[in-house]
């Protein structure tokens, strides 16, 4: 029997034909008609989730194509399966599935009935707005990135197939969360949070708590051993604990001053309270997904990315029983180490290596919860091989005692600077070796760099979105292309993005400084030539900006400013008597500089002839 609410084409099945007078004032709701008007096919369909001949016989005679129709009979085939939305193209269906016991059928509970037939409408609503579509690319990019991730997890205790297995069942899970959490946000903001919440509390029986019995998951876990080997039983309680994120998680826009804010924060306590109740499982560790959410929401690509990344960064964290900041530094200062194995220049090793160290010690001081002794050890000694001394680290614990004494915590920031500057000089020799041909390390290159990423996407939430997807991009795209051509022009690309991104920082040399390098120009003999002046004036904003990252005490600003002014040469195109003006240059440079002292010039000056600049025939290739 079909029945015409507010415009839209409801079917009643069962015994909600009896109820049509109770279901006729919420589906006559003025918001709902409003809503509903951009969705040119809606039908609503009411049936009895313990009967399903006759949703079974609707949906048989729907007009859908077979297909589709074998979907849809799958999904009722799921015993866990309740009310759902579904759209085919421009036709969509929302399925109400109740028992006649149920509560929400209740007079006193019929805001909740109300709260649940706008939530699944809602889906519909945002489906046929395209998100659907995004979310599920969203989803495939961060699927197919955690998969490359996982291939560093131990192979002697994760079967690869198993784990990609584990990998795709919880992803499945993370994405109807975060349609449920679209879904909500935008019912809050709608003014619907209050039918929206009397829904969640019937349905988690907030009235009834002594009548709770969560299911009990022995999921062993401590942090600093591996103890998880069920990867089975692990995705169900993990996809147990991630379900129930949408009900809490979204109530967080409201406002204190708002009617529903005191029952929202009840609701949530009694999520924590009665819920989660395995300790040992995830349930400590959700202020980082509520941090990601208050600090990054939005229905934004750059925000699917951050919460697939934060489900599956919670996942394998607790596999390999380890703070995975941490196991990602580990596993890429063995990643650059295998990638400079054998070459006689060891500065090129140093310059990418020292900054991954310096951040595992910020990050093992800040965060010292979860790190095995193994790999503290470890850190120890990689510190010593690349002749980070007491003094280096005692200038390093100075610098995190300022940041403590600030009012905001600097530490992120600080650990995201150290790990870039590493990202930075691995793009630049990235290059290089496309450039010459060197296939074999370009996946250790692209392994290194996605692994650096992953260690400040996870700590940092305030992270440059831009940076941080359009290295991550531009990597992957580089590792699947086998076209030589196109593996030049993004390493170029990558190189340009490492550089612009991390040092675009608005510096200018001032007037004064402009002067004193005109007049270091006529002392030195240098010709005042315009490429002279530009490039004068480009050293000395690439060294205000390193000094703005790195103190000028610290033994790696000769090294960084070198780096920095060699990557700038190589997209110049000077003959034999430019180049050997360059170093005159510099100095010039730096003695104009303000801030710098002249006990640096030597020191930066020598750091930059060694890097053997590059020469004409490479900027021609």
């Amino acid at each position: 029997m079909n029945n015409s609410f507010s415009s839209l084409n409801i079917v009643l099945l069962d015994f909600f034909k009896d109820i049509e007078g109770e279901l006729a004032e919420i589906l006559s709701s003025p918001m709902l008609k409003t809503l509903c008007e951009p969705i040119i096919d809606l039908t609503l369909i009411f049936s009895d989730i313990k009967n399903s001949n006759e949703v079974n016989s609707f949906i048989t005679n729907s007009g859908l194509k077979q297909e589709e129709i074998d979907v849809l009979k799958r999904i009722f085939e799921d015993p866990f399966q309740t009310s759902f939305s579904y759209g085919y193209k421009d036709k969509e269906f929302v399925f109400i599935q109740l028992e006649k016991t149920s509560p929400l059928l209740k007079p006193i509970h019929r805001n909740g009935l109300k709260g649940l037939i706008f939530h699944e409408i809602f889906h519909s609503i945002q489906r046929q707005r395209g998100l659907e579509v995004r979310l599920r690319n969203s989803l495939v990019f961060s699927l197919e990135f955690f998969t490359q991730l996982a291939s560093i997890m131990p192979p002697d205790i994760f079967d690869q197939k198993e784990l990609i297995a584990f990998l795709k069942k919880i992803s499945q899970v993370a994405l109807l969360s975060l349609k449920d959490i679209f879904v909500n946000v935008e019912m809050m903001k709608r003014g619907l949070s209050n039918p929206l919440l009397d829904y969640y509390s019937v349905e988690l029986r907030f009235e009834e708590s002594d009548r709770i019995a969560p299911p009990i998951l022995e999921i062993p876990f401590q942090k600093g051993e591996i103890k998880i080997k069920d990867l089975e039983a692990f995705a169900k309680a993990f996809n147990y604990i991630i379900s129930l994120i949408p009900v809490w998680l979204p109530t967080m826009v409201l406002q204190e001053d708002s009617i529903d804010y005191a029952p929202s924060r009840k609701l949530k306590h009694h999520i924590f309270q009665k819920y989660y109740i395995n300790p040992s499982l995830i349930t400590s560790e959700m202020w980082h997904i509520e941090n990601v959410f208050l600090t990054s929401f939005s229905f934004s690509k750059s925000f699917h990315f951050k919460w697939f990344g934060a489900i599956f960064n919670l996942a394998l964290e607790y596999l390999i029983g380890e703070d995975f900041v941490f196991y990602h530094l580990s596993k890429a200062t063995e990643l650059v180490e295998a990638i400079y194995e054998g070459q006689k220049d060891s500065e090129r090793q140093n310059l990418a290596m020292v900054p991954i160290l310096k951040a595992a010690y910020v990050h093992k001081r800040e965060h010292p919860a979860g790190i095995q002794q193994k790999n503290v050890e470890d850190l120890d000694a990689a510190m010593k091989r690349y002749n980070i001394d007491q003094e280096e680290i005692f200038e390093l614990e100075e610098s995190l005692d300022e940041l403590g004494k600030t009012e905001d915590n600097h530490f992120n920031h600080f650990f995201e600077n150290l790990l870039q500057l590493s990202i930075m000089i691995l793009a630049r020799d990235f290059r290089q070796d496309v450039f010459h041909g060197h296939q074999t390390s370009i996946k250790d290159f692209g392994r290194a760099i996605l692994t650096l990423l992953q260690a400040i996407s996870h700590l940092g939430d305030q992270c440059d979105d831009e940076y941080y997807h359009s290295v991550r991009l531009t990597v992957k795209r580089l590792l699947r292309s086998d076209n030589v051509f196109k593996q030049k022009q993004l390493a170029l690309h990558l190189e340009i993005i490492a550089k612009e991104e991390i040092f675009t920082s608005g510096i200018e040399s001032s007037s004064a400084e402009g002067e004193e390098l005109l007049f270091n120009f006529d002392f030195f003999e240098i010709p005042l030539s315009n490429t002279f002046i530009e490039i004068g004036i480009s050293f000395i904003n690439n060294i205000k900006t390193v000094l703005k990252k790195v103190p000028i005490d610290d033994t790696e600003f000769p090294l960084l400013v070198s780096q920095f002014n060699s990557i700038l040469l190589s997209d110049k195109e000077l003959n034999t008597e430019e180049m050997d003006q360059i170093d005159m240059i510099l100095v010039s440079s730096l003695i104009a500089t303000t801030g710098v002292p002249f006990t640096m010039i030597q020191p930066v000056l020598e750091q930059f002839i060694a890097l053997n600049r590059p020469s004409q025939a490479e900027n021609d290739e």
